[in-house]
């Protein structure tokens, strides 16, 4: 087996995009950028004031060195955090595609940005390594390439900013030069001043640009990076930990061959007859055991109400017959009686 890459991080351990370093740098190059952008138009109202006596007002002046006092410490301080995260991402692709050709090693990540003539292509070169190393496992071949749009637009902007630079440079002092020596009366030209304030603006322009597209690089290889860690082992992806077998464990290969050799299935005829020694007897189906009923508590019964005694009725007493009804009834018993007969009352005497 060959060794482990050793790279930033012990063997057998993934390594780790720059995810702080990357917020930190992106903050600093939009600062960087703004304080161009302000940068830029203090220049203009310097060049749109100045006078046959090169004097520009106050307001260029002014707004000219506040964007002088906000852009010095943060190109500092961009400067310091972006090495710094290049010189991880640089590191980071010794494990992630150890298979990978490089042109420089991880130490020219900070190197080459103080080699004289130099910065103006080993960084885009180590840059290129570390942006082809870091896409994905299965991205298009097409777009392996190190010749990033964004990557050459980033560059070229770096450089011109700085060729500009020093143009400005080199023409401030010339004409400072020229006002001092033997033939000048100690005051810049206004066309030497308009000269200088146009290519002052030129790099104000080229260094906003410059900074938000590193901004954008930062980004992009960051998330590249991250994306590609989040993979996995894989092709051209060797840190994870090679697998030890646990204690105990049998050192010699498996004498059988995986897969395991299956013997091939005979399938047997069913027989046309019944099945041999007869089919069982179909066994019951079990019941389910009745459940006990809880006893239910008795409940307390009302008092019976006293038997009652049958009411008596009470006939009301006969009344005695009235002489009316007596006459009456003489009359009727008169009649009935047949004809030719007395009654005792007849042959009694009258009274």
């Amino acid at each position: 087996m060959a060794p482990m890459p050793m790279g930033p991080v012990g063997p057998g351990q993934p390594p780790k995009a720059p995810g702080g370093l990357s917020i930190a740098a992106q903050i600093l190059l939009a600062v960087e950028a703004f304080g161009s952008l302000v940068g830029l138009v203090g220049t203009v109202l310097v060049l749109a004031s100045l006078n046959a006596h090169g004097i520009s007002g106050r307001a260029g002046t002014f707004t000219e060195g506040f964007a002088t006092l906000l852009t010095a410490p943060v190109f500092l301080a961009a400067v310091v955090v972006f090495i710094i995260w290049f010189h991880k991402v640089r590191s980071n692709i010794d494990v992630i595609a150890p298979q990978l050709r490089r042109s420089y090693g991880r130490g020219w990540a900070i190197g080459s940005w103080f080699v004289p003539i130099g910065w103006f292509w080993i960084p885009r070169i180590v840059a290129g390594d570390v942006w082809q190393a870091s896409l994905p496992l299965g991205s298009d071949p097409r777009r392996t390439s190190t010749r990033s749009a964004l990557l050459n637009t980033w560059w070229l902007l770096w450089c011109g900013m700085w060729v500009f630079a020093i143009a400005e440079a080199a023409q401030s002092d010339a004409a400072r030069i020229a006002a001092n020596g033997p033939n000048g009366d100690g005051t810049v030209s206004l066309s030497s001043l308009e000269a200088g304030a146009v290519l002052g603006l030129i790099v104000c322009v080229l260094r906003a640009a410059a900074a938000l597209s590193a901004l954008f690089v930062v980004r992009r290889i960051t998330t590249l990076q991250q994306v590609r860690i989040l993979q996995g082992p894989g092709e051209g992806h060797p840190y994870a930990a090679p697998v030890q077998p646990y204690p105990g464990a049998f050192q010699q290969p498996y004498p059988y061959p995986y897969p395991y050799p299956q013997p091939p299935y005979q399938q047997q005829p069913y027989p046309a007859g019944p099945y041999p020694g007869g089919y069982p007897a179909p066994q019951p189906l079990p019941q389910p055991l009745p459940q006990p009923q809880p006893v239910l508590p008795a409940q307390p019964t009302a008092p019976a109400a006293p038997a009652q005694a049958p009411a008596t009725v009470v006939e009301p007493p006969a009344e005695a017959p009235t002489a009316a009804v007596t006459l009456a009834k003489t009359a009727i018993e008169a009649k009935a009686e047949p004809e030719g007969g007395s009654t005792p009352a007849e042959d009694s005497p009258a009274s």
